[in-house]
């Protein structure tokens, strides 16, 4: 007897079912599959079979597949168990993560077996004994008590949207009044609209005269198919290569972008870009490309995925997301752009670090890989590397150990006034919103904390005395008029945020247009992008908006806010950010301004002598001095609870238990986390650093954590992690 292996976007492991009554024999690998979970029907997909013993009455029938071919092809599927296994999870976590849109709403009628006794169906069931009846209508659990029994019979089927259109039917009588006739002709215009008060709206008559052309047949609701969201095709002359190396790096961005439109014409690739901003900038080059990823509605995404299936042999190029890496594609080469972006660490269900991912499906098929990056990551420096010529960033440094004026220094406003006077546009880039990281009274030093996480609340400069809020967990209190240990009325705000460099540019430039752009408020940016003179003041959001055509000048007031992080890559992160908005503008070179009070950092050597590899090479040797990664790789083994006695026994607990297989320097910790504690949970880290074959062997049979969460995170990309702050 067959036994089908379901896996579920559950966190856990694939299911045994007998295959769906009546239904097809025979290999059904990759087929998406609707079974009985826990008094619900879930869909999943099928990843294996196996032959079980003649009578297995202990297992569920599966209800019915869902598609006419499957879903996913044998390679998607054993990939899918490869990286589960390397990413220490479970099938249905990654499958979960990977196509979140795996399950569709379902149409799902029900009725009792025609040979079935009617005396036998519960109370409230009775009419399931008369015809097919929707299931929505019943107790799922009293359904499934009849399943169980084998006498309720199931039709299940996908539920798919209809989007429907008011079109022109047939032409208009002469009998039509004017404004009729007007409807009508502005619908011609028209073509299609989405509803009946949008033609009134369009044709400047009442919804009563456009329902009436509506009743008489003139015009009506059609079905239409979604048209999928295109972008104006935008040309580039072509850049040959004179290799195909395993990693691109330097140049500017319409250079990366030609060179890889280049190799898109002469083969199919497939293109990961870690954030869909930054898809969208490519896409206009790529017309032939299929696009896919995670802002497409679900529907969207599952047409898109069907109709690759029926064409999986055709050769097709695809700029995606994440989500994009299981389709059923033939390409001849993976391509991961700018692979060091923390916006590839999946931030729940597996926390895989999907171009680690990217790696094994091209080591699966065959494939060669390559990295598109301005700068490279550590992680993948060691592979042949082609460099394209890069301009010379122009770059001040400001030290404020010499400079005068805070948060914006007497040189930094010259420099804003000059924007101005020339016209030109600038950014002002914070590491944070509101006004200020901290209020603390000046005279006792108090400062208000979250009574939730280990962190001080941030100022919101709103309202007569501003309002306290954490930006982690949400918790929200009035600022205080007077210090609650001191009486003092007098307090020091500490951190510039964005509405504190709004504040000192109003009060120093009061006539440079200002605006916001963080990624809760963003103000109206149109007479930005037509060119008028003004400054743009936000977070790193800024990084993923609209580019401003007359840039000149890019201010940090406080770049040393971007490097001070608990976490061994805060410092390439940094020298990566300030590359990256060294090539903020496709066309000219914006001055990048940094107040600093460490000139002589590392990354500020390299953006100086423009020398990446000066950077890369110095961060190489510590991190394989300290056995860090690339060196080696890393898993952090995170415990949380509410009651910090609890979380410390579960970490020290694991720590002993893994200690009798843990070699020399393998274990770092437990200590408690970077933010001991986080939205009401205590937080503490175990990390293990070894070989890939030490650390598949080190989390062999790891035990279980009795009365506290434990949460893995391989590859681990950020040590304190916060939500933007």
């Amino acid at each position: 007897m067959q036994v089908l292996k379901v896996a579920l976007p559950l966190p856990v492991e694939p299911m045994s079912y007998l295959p769906p009554h009546a239904q097809k024999q025979g290999d059904a690998l990759g087929y998406r599959v609707v079974v009985p979970w826990r008094g619900e029907l879930r869909v999943g997909l099928v990843v294996g079979s196996e032959e079980g013993p003649h009578k297995s009455f202990a297992l569920r029938e599966a209800v019915a597949y869902l598609d006419a071919r499957p879903w996913l092809r044998p390679a998607e599927v054993e990939f899918l168990a490869t990286a589960a296994r390397d990413s220490f999870c479970a099938v249905g976590t990654l499958l979960d993560d990977l196509i979140p849109f795996l399950e569709p709403p379902l149409l799902h009628r029900v009725r009792l077996l025609p040979e079935a006794d009617p005396a036998v169906l519960p109370k409230g069931l009775e009419a399931l004994a008369e015809d097919w009846q929707d299931a929505k209508g019943f107790d799922p659990k009293l359904l499934d008590f009849l399943r169980e029994a084998g006498i309720l019979q199931e039709e299940v089927k996908e539920q798919r949207s209809v989007r429907e259109a008011l079109v022109v039917l047939r032409e208009p009588s002469e009998k039509l009044s004017e404004k009729a006739r007007a409807a009508w002709y502005a619908l011609g215009d028209l073509r299609q609209v989405e509803s009946m008060a949008a033609l009134a709206r369009a044709a400047g008559v009442g919804v009563g005269v456009v329902k009436g052309l509506v009743d008489k047949g003139y015009i009506g609701f059609v079905e239409i198919d979604a048209v999928p969201e295109t972008a104006v095709t935008r040309k580039l002359e072509p850049l040959e290569l004179p290799t195909l190396p395993a990693r691109l790096e330097g140049g500017r961005l319409l250079d990366r972008i030609r060179a890889l439109a280049t190799l898109a014409q002469k083969e199919s690739v497939l293109v990961l870009f870690p954030e869909v901003s930054l898809l969208k900038r490519f896409q206009p080059f790529f017309p032939q490309a299929l696009v896919f990823h995670g802002e497409m509605k679900a529907e969207e995404r599952r047409k898109v995925w069907e109709g690759v299936g029926e064409r999986a042999q055709d050769s097709i190029s695809v700029l995606c997301t994440y989500q994009g890496l299981l389709l059923p594609v033939e390409v001849k080469r993976l391509v991961v752009v700018e692979e060091a972006s923390e916006a590839y660490k999946l931030p729940a269900g597996s926390r895989a670090f999907v171009p680690r991912l990217a790696r094994l499906r091209a080591r699966q098929l065959g494939l060669p890989l390559s990295y598109w990056s301005g700068v490279n990551s550590a992680e993948v420096w060691a592979e042949t590397a082609l460099d394209l010529p890069t301009p010379t960033p122009r770059l001040h440094l400001l030290d404020m150990r010499q400079e005068r004026g805070w948060p914006l220094s007497g040189a930094a406003l010259a420099l804003l006034q000059q924007t101005l006077e020339k016209n030109r546009q600038a950014i002002v880039l914070s590491a944070r919103r509101g006004y200020s990281a901290v209020l603390r009274c000046k005279r006792c030093d108090w400062k208000a904390m979250c009574p939730n996480c280990a962190l001080p609340l941030r100022y919101h400069k709103s309202g007569r005395f501003g309002l306290m809020q954490c930006h982690q967990c949400g918790h929200e209190q009035k600022a205080p008029d007077l210090c609650p240990n001191c009486q003092s009325d007098v307090f020091d705000p500490r951190g510039p945020g964005v509405e504190w460099l709004l504040e000192a540019l109003a009060q120093h430039l009061p006539t440079l247009p200002r605006y916001r752009y963080t990624a809760d408020a963003k103000d109206d940016l149109r007479p930005l992008l037509s060119g008028e003179p003004g400054v743009l003041v936000g977070t790193t959001a800024i990084l993923r908006g609209p580019v401003l055509p007359e840039l000149a000048l890019v201010l940090l007031p406080y770049a040393d806010g971007f490097i001070l992080e608990s976490d061994f890559r805060a410092a390439e992160r940094y020298h990566r950010l300030l590359w990256q908005l060294a090539d903020l503008h496709p066309r000219r070179r914006p001055l990048l301004v940094l107040q600093t009070f460490e000139p002589g950092h590392a990354a500020h050597r390299a953006l100086q002598a423009a020398d990446p590899q000066g950077f890369m090479e110095f961060e190489l040797a510590l991190r394989h001095t300290l056995g860090y990664p690339p060196a080696t790789r890393m898993v952090k083994l995170e415990v949380s609870h509410p009651k910090e006695p609890v979380a410390r026994d579960a970490i020290y607990q694991l720590a002993e238990a893994l200690k009798p297989k843990a070699q020399s320097g393998e274990l770092l910790g437990p200590a408690p986390a970077p933010v001991a504690r986080l939205r009401g949970q205590y937080v503490f880290h175990l990390l293990l650093k070894s070989s890939e074959p030490r650390l598949q062997a080190l989390m062999e049979n790891l035990p279980p954590v009795r009365g506290a969460r434990l949460r893995l995170d391989p590859d681990p990309q950020s040590f304190v992690g916060l939500l933007e702050d």
